[in-house]
């Protein structure tokens, strides 16, 4: 859908869709640059055609603005579904003190979700007592606290005056986890879009600025809130995390990693979003089983340079699958997850290839399996055999799992154990 806002063109897209602008083309050079920052990045494909411009978009969700055309992208599971998923999949507490009802949720973007549950979770921090850090002092004072200082007394001759040297402890509120906790309610001030929700957290940072200095948030900044943390302070995690993701959904950062570029709007990726929720699903399944879930693990040495064939001096690739289930030290089953739905696209060849090396490669039971989310009810498991083609006998399986993210939902929502 495309609609024009204040001299702006407004593009609404979902997840894994396609729209031609016909008759549009992009501004000016800055825009076509960030356009193919985008695309040569995989966050959304922007091509300029002869009379118009093709957007696609994939797992990426959010919202960015190149000059005057503005691209919304949201993701197909929307308001509860998602709040409940999002809460499981990062381990957020249940605050039930907030009614819900006071918020339309089901109309809330992913972002807002996010922006929410940290409202959330700093209200509470609020209300039970944000952190307070003990800091040493030193001070003369006519009703003495703490212990007096004998050295300083002695080294000023006696008692001069109506005062002690003293050391004592005072508690201090502003320390680094309030001020990033601060820094990222302004944030999110920035890229909310629900007026109500803006108005609370807007009293939030009032309330928090009246104690607490402004810092930069940074990546270094985050680390070091992180790093501070004890299990005093573990109720904090949750809005940290809420935080990172919020301040890495900002910019792009480049595939060596070397740089982030920041953007005028945020993304999120869905399908990080996605494997780490299989990896707590399968986590929470086997975790009174005699199996073992490791992620990305390394299928060392299954390619090699041939000796003498090497003159660049180059690794050979490894590959790594999302998951391994490992019993006894042993892989017995190869899984990935991929944030496609293969029951309504079908599986790329370049995933079957990487698929089948799974299955051919000797670890597990001659399968591998990937996990991919959907949300129609007919989705069942499909599989395509590997087979010699001289021979015509079959030697290995790929299997494609559906997971039905609204029964998942549903289940969580409902307080259940999803695997009972």
């Amino acid at each position: 859908m495309v609609k024009m806002m204040m001299n702006t063109k407004v593009v609404e897209m979902k997840e894994w869709d396609s729209t031609i602008l016909e008759g549009y083309e992009l501004p000016d050079k800055n825009a076509r640059q960030i356009a193919k920052l985008l695309t040569n990045n995989g966050i959304i494909e922007i091509l300029e055609l002869k009379n118009g411009i093709l957007i696609k978009s994939n797992y990426y969700v959010g919202r960015i603005k190149i000059g005057d055309l503005q691209i919304n992208i949201r993701p197909k599971l929307e308001g509860l579904p998602l709040y409940h998923l999002m809460k499981y999949t990062y381990g957020l507490r249940d605050l039930a003190f907030l009614s819900r009802a006071e918020y339309n949720i089901d109309k809330f973007s992913f972002f807002d979700l996010l922006i929410f549950e940290l409202y959330i979770e700093a209200n509470d921090l609020l209300l039970r007592g944000i952190n307070r850090d003990y800091i040493l002092e030193e001070d003369s004072l006519q009703s003495p606290r703490g212990r007096i200082d004998i050295d300083k007394l002695c080294s000023q001759g006696g008692v001069i005056e109506a005062k002690l040297p003293c050391r004592y402890f005072d508690r201090d509120e502003n320390n680094i986890l309030n001020q990033i906790l601060l820094a990222g309610l302004k944030l999110s001030l920035d890229l909310v879009v629900d007026r109500e929700l803006k108005i609370h957290v807007n009293r939030l940072c009032k309330i928090f600025s009246e104690s607490i200095d402004d810092i930069i948030l940074t990546r270094d900044s985050l680390q070091y809130a992180r790093n501070s943390m004890s299990r005093l302070t573990e109720r904090y995690a949750g809005a940290l995390e809420i935080i990172n993701i919020l301040y890495e959904s900002q910019g792009i950062k480049l595939k060596d990693n070397s740089t982030k570029v920041n953007l005028q709007g945020y993304f999120f990726d869905m399908n990080a979003f996605f494997e780490r929720l299989v990896h707590k699903l399968l986590m929470d399944y086997f975790k009174e089983k005699e199996y073992v879930v490791k992620s990305q693990h390394s299928m060392y040495n299954m390619f090699a340079y041939a000796p003498g064939f090497n003159p660049l001096h180059r690794k050979p690739p490894t590959p790594r699958p999302d998951f391994a289930i490992m019993k006894y030290g042993k892989v017995v089953k190869l899984l990935d997850a991929k944030y496609r739905d293969l029951w309504e696209k079908s599986l790329p060849t370049h995933m079957l290839y990487q698929l089948a090396i799974y299955a051919v490669s000797g670890m597990g039971d001659n399968t591998s399996t990937i996990l991919y989310p959907s949300m129609d009810d007919t989705a069942v498991v499909q599989k395509i055999d590997i087979k010699d083609p001289i021979k015509d006998i079959k030697i290995a399986e790929v299997i494609l799992q559906p997971i039905n993210l609204n029964k998942v939902a549903m289940t969580i929502g409902k307080g259940k154990n999803i695997w009972h």
